[in-house]
């Protein structure tokens, strides 16, 4: 509406005000931006929160928060993605808890201070669903920080540094596009009888005007022969006086270089996102050969570092100093990939065996401590000893005339060569 007159668009008026080319570079980035999104969310969403107090395992009201319902609206899974596509997109994310539990923030005013809390702002939820019709909803009150989950990827937003970098490939893209259509486009030329042309009645334009030679070949120019060129099948009625003959040559045909031009700007872009995401690159090209490996870089270098945003923003708020004595929640990464057990025994054991304790060794496969006390204990095998034991050992046997025993040694062999 403007004014007192109303201005209907239709769908053929907004497709003439969408550039089409810019739209297909903006999707490849897009695309593999939200791929890339989209491996690290399902990874996280798929993994179990656990919750404990005093070094115990339980199963109470935080873990079926996290777990299954942080709130009415939604469930564990939704909220996760929601959390992990705002932290990656925006480089942060908002929590608050209201009465029908947590729900994330879709824009906000933060307040940064160098010593009090910092505030939010005109924070506003429920802006962007996806599941019907929007009600957004703005807070009345601003919000303090300890009242608030907030996560903080890193000092810079890795996206607006992307954005910086895809100008560039766009202009790339689009110089391989372009040099594709060259070649393989129709080439032709125009010809006009100007005596025919010009004397011959074009109609009336909407406002009741005569159409000139000029605004006949403006739109043929401009509009009918783009329709054309655009067509798979097409028919386009000529004026008399206008003459189109199709001319063909080498230069026109169409090779394969010009594809794998597009196709290698394409693979370069997922490449740069991914390594922005720091997500193996072979996986979201889908040429993952070393699938095991790959997917230990993935959980190490892209997922763990957002589980332990998550989880230390979570513990500090919601359990405070009750950490210290035990009292936490872990985002468990085991889910993410399959690891043998009996593979892992052999090394277990043997870090055990060397002074390694229990919990320690349950740290370092993703599992949490038991926090009791032999499952602090070091222990050591009887088959290391330091050499200075060994030669004390000796000396003390040798004044006795008998053999030394040697540390984690085979007695039966010991004793055999002493009775020889």
């Amino acid at each position: 509406m403007l004014g007192n007159s109303e201005i209907t668009i239709s769908t053929d008026d907004l497709n003439g005000l969408v550039d089409h080319d810019k739209l297909v570079e903006l999707t490849t980035y897009e695309f593999a931006l939200c791929s890339g999104i989209n491996i690290i969310a399902n990874a996280l969403s798929a993994c179990e929160i656990r919750t404990f107090v005093h070094n115990k395992e339980v199963h109470g009201d935080e873990y079926f928060l996290w777990n299954y319902s942080p709130h009415y609206n939604y469930n564990a899974n939704e909220f996760m993605q929601k959390i992990v596509w705002n932290l990656i997109y925006r480089n942060e994310c908002l929590v608050i808890e209201t009465k029908g539990g947590l729900v994330v923030a879709d824009s906000y005013e933060h307040d940064v201070y160098a010593l009090y809390q910092d505030t939010f702002r005109n924070v506003i939820v429920n802006a962007d669903s996806q599941n019907g019709v929007p009600h957004p909803y703005t807070f009345p009150r601003p919000f303090r920080m300890d009242e608030v989950l907030f996560y903080r990827l890193s000092s810079r937003n890795i996206k607006s540094i992307l954005d910086y970098l895809m100008e560039g490939y766009k202009q790339l893209l689009e110089t391989a596009v372009d040099k594709f259509r060259k070649s393989a486009g129709e080439r032709g030329v125009l010809t006009i009888d100007g005596n025919a042309a010009a004397t011959q009645n074009y109609g009336t334009k909407s406002d009741g005007t005569p159409r000139t030679f000029n605004d006949v070949f403006a739109e043929m120019m401009n509009e009918r022969f783009k329709s054309y060129f655009n067509a798979k099948n097409a028919v386009m009625p000529m004026w008399k006086g206008f003459d189109y003959q199709v001319k063909t040559s080498e230069a026109s045909k169409r090779t394969t270089s010009e594809v794998k031009d597009i196709t290698d700007m394409t693979t370069e872009i997922t490449t740069k996102v991914a390594n922005a995401l720091q997500i193996p690159p072979q996986i979201m090209l889908g040429t993952a050969a070393e699938v095991k490996q790959l997917t230990r870089n993935l959980i190490t270098f892209g997922i763990r570092p957002i589980a332990d945003v998550i989880a230390t923003e979570n513990n500090r708020k919601r359990n405070g100093k009750e950490v210290l004595k035990g009292t936490y929640q872990m985002i468990d990464l085991t889910g993410i990939e399959y690891t043998d057990i009996f593979e892992a025994a052999q090394g277990a054991y043997n870090l055990l065996g060397s002074g390694s304790s229990i919990d320690e060794i349950r740290l370092l496969t993703g599992r949490p401590e038991l926090g009791t006390k032999w499952s602090r204990k070091h222990l050591i095998s009887k088959n290391f000893a330091d050499l200075e034991s060994i030669e004390d050992a000796a000396k003390t046997e040798g004044t006795k005339g008998t053999q030394a025993p040697v540390p984690g040694g085979d007695s039966s062999l010991s004793d055999l060569e002493h009775e020889e």
